[in-house]
């Protein structure tokens, strides 16, 4: 046993990244079989349930010019590459018999997980060339086994399937003193794609150009902006010009929706972003990490470009925490750094030494019992399971959401029951069943589905007036994080929901 546990220890210190890669990629296939659903709105609803329509010849955004009902369609502001690169993965799924959304999203949170892989060698790199091994493995350790990182790098999130082309793009640059010309075009075309993943990356490469003005590399300025123009170019254009006719319409459109609508949704303090980067790394070790991020700030080019991004949507009024996402990893990095950097130049700190060790200790305690619910929580799980349900009736084709909790329904994951066209109306406050009686009168209605079990009676007897013969078939719950979330700020409404059928309509449950 002794000899068996030699040999691991001396695997490992002879193969530091590979074992910190091995573990994470462990901890990310948990999170592929345990963590489904989706996070937020966009990860499912502007990646999966585009790209996944498509596949099956709708166009549930109604992004594509021809699905548009008008005869001036406009673009809708929306990268076609991500959502473009999954339509190509679910349609190799289907070609190899594998067509249910909730069976095709295991192997969507696989690539994901393995493509995160990408941020804790690169992080490892670019830790190592600027300290040294040990302080690397605290690196790649960290980003491997955040609380947070196995549970967003199985997600659709933009901001973070970005992330690895910029730890790419970082790590080709400073491995070298001088890198070659065909490096530095490299790198912009690296951090081009990135741009063409989330627009919002642009601030990233205007600091990483800034940075390079700073450090009078004339040479790499010009390659440098060559290469992410002819990569966003190419990626961008083509797509707009097949649909559009003309160039970077997507991207103008987002511009100008975004210019029109910067107090439309989130209006937050310019220090929000602050707090969550405070909040997410887990105080207090938190504190010291964003201040050895700010310690490094003559690094130039890992400095400027996330300092950058942080500064722009800081100043920008719609705040939601997922977007600063994309330059976490770097915090981290840099931040580690930092705290290396400061301990050399201040050995005489102990009482500070002392200090952060607690907080260290503090952090990691929290970050332990944090780690495993959120590795397998399943989120949105309710409204994921409910479809999944619907997926059993083959007939089923037509059915009403009611939300008489709230005033509007959430909008139905209707790709996970593998129906092209179904047709649902919805109840909810403010527009009654009355509203729907046209509704109901021109469909056979399958069934209802109610959000949240509360006043069931009553709503229950309400929609009977309506579709008389409604029998009870199942409850699908939330996870119990969800359950939480929606206790501690009420507008996460993570309801339960409660599946009616309808019996003139389909007489027995499947079992």
């Amino acid at each position: 046993m002794n000899d068996f546990r030699k040999k691991i220890v001396d695997f490992y210190y002879e193969n530091p990244l590979k074992c910190i890669i091995l573990v994470a990629f462990v901890v990310r296939l948990v999170a592929v079989i345990f963590s489904k659903g989706f996070g937020m709105h966009d990860d499912h609803f502007l990646i999966i349930e585009s790209s996944k329509s498509w596949v099956n010849g709708g166009d549930y955004n109604q992004w594509l010019p021809w699905s548009q009902d008008t005869d001036n369609p406009v673009p809708s502001g929306h990268s076609f590459f991500y959502p473009g690169l999954m339509y190509c993965f679910f349609r190799l799924l289907q070609l190899v018999g594998i067509e249910t959304l909730n069976v095709q999203m295991y192997f969507v949170r696989l690539l994901h997980a393995l493509w995160s892989l990408l941020i804790i060698y690169y992080g490892y790199k670019i830790t190592e060339k600027f300290t040294n091994r040990t302080t690397a493995n605290i690196a790649g350790w960290t980003l491997a086994l955040y609380f947070f990182m196995p549970w967003l790098s199985v997600r659709n999130l933009v901001e973070v399937v970005a992330i690895p082309f910029l730890m790419a793009a970082t790590w080709l640059y400073v491995k070298d003193e001088h890198p070659t010309w065909g490096r530095v075009l490299w790198v912009g075309a690296l951090t081009g794609m990135a741009m063409s993943v989330r627009y919002q990356v642009m601030f990233f490469i205007g600091g990483f150009g800034l940075a390079l003005l700073i450090m009078r590399r004339w040479r790499d300025v010009v390659l440098y902006g060559a290469g992410v123009l002819l990569s966003f170019t190419l990626i961008q254009c083509v797509p707009d010009m097949i649909l559009w006719h003309r160039p970077f319409a997507e991207f103008w459109e987002y511009v100008s929706y975004n210019l029109d609508n910067a107090t439309t949704y989130f209006n937050q303090p310019w220090y929000n972003y602050i707090l969550v980067i405070l909040v997410l790394l887990l105080p207090p070790v938190s504190v010291f990490i964003f201040g050895g991020f700010f310690y490094e700030w003559k690094r130039w080019t890992l400095f400027l470009p996330s300092f950058a991004f942080l500064f722009f949507h800081s100043c920008f009024p719609n705040k939601q925490e997922r977007f600063i996402l994309t330059i976490i990893p770097f915090v981290i990095i840099l931040g580690i750094i930092g705290i290396y950097d400061y301990w050399h130049t201040h050995s005489d700190k102990v009482k500070l030494k002392k200090i952060f060790k607690v907080c260290l200790w503090i952090s990691l305690i929290l970050n332990t019992i944090a780690i495993v619910p959120t590795t397998v929580h399943y989120s949105k799980k309710a409204r994921v399971e409910a479809m999944v349900y619907l997926s059993h009736y083959p007939d089923c084709q037509n059915y009403i959401i009611e939300g008489m909790l709230s005033y509007g329904v959430r909008m139905p994951v209707e790709e996970y029951s593998d129906k092209a066209f179904m047709t649902r109306g919805s109840v909810y406050k403010g527009k009654g069943w009355e509203t729907e009686t046209d509704f109901i009168a021109e469909n056979d209605i399958a069934f209802v589905l109610f959000e949240g079990e509360e006043n069931m009676e009553q709503r229950l007897a309400e929609a009977k007036k309506y579709i008389p013969n409604l029998v009870y078939d199942v409850t699908c719950k939330e996870s119990f994080i969800d359950a939480i979330v929606q206790k501690i700020n009420p507008i996460n409404e993570n309801y339960p929901i409660v599946v009616y059928r309808n019996a003139d309509v389909i007489p027995e449950q499947i079992k």
